[in-house]
């Protein structure tokens, strides 16, 4: 539903000659259906109790009405007459900024502020999402909620045998995208989506350990990198004498090529595809890894949990005589569940090497480094 939706928004965009946020719409919608298709794996695959009858009365009423209070807000804002500030920027789009995209211009150019501020909240939220994820571990049960087994066959054999050759496609349409976005639609924003689903595409066909040995390269710098780049480029007007993030272009000509345009704010819109392939992979690769293929059975838990005590643990919990109700898992501390408690000694205090996982071993007593 939500990607029918989003189609209508985007063919929506197309009618009243907005391509640009078409495909941007479209593109977004793709990154938002993997991430929406990740996180329902870790929702309960168990249908929670029906609501009451008041209840989804009451749940009607306020859709309702928030809906109406929004169209409405739409309605009021498309049928005014146009603003006098659109003329500007359709005026001043190619004199001012080097560009027949209207859009694109503002975006680099005439907002240019505001969009650097944008690409730094989202490598800002990519690498948060990244340390929430690091290191956690979820098992993935060995039947879905009605007792079906999962398949053997991981990935689909379609998709595993066509996503090498969709790559370079892929990669190519989204340079085409990223050096006509100044004078057609297109630009960084959405070169950058492109080839993050074309990256993420390796990981949904060929799995995350072939992905990675393969995309041996954190995510976290491509981010942090584009954000310098626009910044520093932003910064580079300065020197001229001009004010922070003014683009300049020019004109030039070459043997077999001819005349062609190259302005600085190309390199803005670098930043831009940069940042956006770096947080977009580091939220959707990290959280397509965070679960294991299955939950350990009981001898494998006990290996693991024999190799999983760190060497140096804390000198109040080796000898027995911390004074908290926690205990430590994989080197992080967690709450120490209650049914454990009745079964715990005075003497010492518990250690669990495994979280969220059935059955819990409890050891009580003293560790020796």
């Amino acid at each position: 539903m939500l990607s029918v939706v989003g189609l209508f928004v985007a063919l929506t965009f197309a009618r009243f000659s907005a391509p640009d946020l078409a495909l941007t719409q479209l593109s977004v919608e793709v990154v938002t259906m993997i991430l929406l298709m990740l996180a329902l794996f870790f929702l309960p695959q168990k249908t929670p109790r029906e609501s009451s009858p008041l209840r989804n009365v009451r749940d009607m009423l306020l859709a309702g009405s928030l809906g109406l209070i929004i169209a409405s807000l739409n309605y009021a804002v498309m049928t005014r007459d146009t603003l006098a500030i659109s003329s500007f920027f359709v005026e001043n789009s190619k004199p001012g900024g080097g560009g027949y995209n209207v859009v694109n211009v503002i975006l680099v150019d005439f907002r240019g502020f505001d969009t650097l501020g944008e690409i730094t909240v989202l490598a800002i939220a990519g690498l948060a999402i990244f340390k929430l994820l690091n290191r956690l571990r979820l098992f993935m049960p060995h039947s879905d909620g009605e007792g079906r087994v999962w398949s053997p066959d991981r990935y689909p054999a379609v998709l595993t045998s066509i996503s090498m050759t969709l790559l370079p496609l892929a990669l190519l349409v989204s340079a085409f995208i990223f050096l006509r976005g100044h004078n057609q639609p297109g630009g960084g924003f959405i070169a950058g989506l492109i080839t993050a689903v074309a990256l993420i595409l390796l990981y949904m066909a060929r799995g995350v350990a072939w992905a990675q040995e393969r995309l041996d390269f954190p995510f976290q710098p491509v981010a942090v990198i584009g954000v310098a780049v626009a910044t520093l480029t932003g910064l580079g007007s300065w020197l001229f004498g001009h004010p922070f993030l003014t683009s300049a272009f020019g004109y030039f000509s070459l043997p077999l090529i001819g005349t062609f345009e190259l302005a600085t704010a190309l390199l803005f819109d670098l930043g831009v595809y940069l940042a956006v392939v770096g947080a977009t992979l580091m939220i959707l690769a990290n959280l397509g890894k965070v679960t294991t293929a299955h939950r350990p059975v009981t001898e494998a838990t006990e290996k693991t949990l024999t190799t999983a005590i760190p060497r140096h643990l804390p000198r109040s919990l080796a000898n027995g005589t911390t004074v908290c109700d926690d205990h430590w898992c994989f080197n992080r501390l967690w709450p120490l569940p209650d049914i454990t408690r009745p079964h715990l000694s005075s003497g010492g205090r518990p250690y669990a090497a495994l979280l969220r996982s059935e059955p819990v071993f409890i050891f009580d007593g003293r560790f020796n480094h």
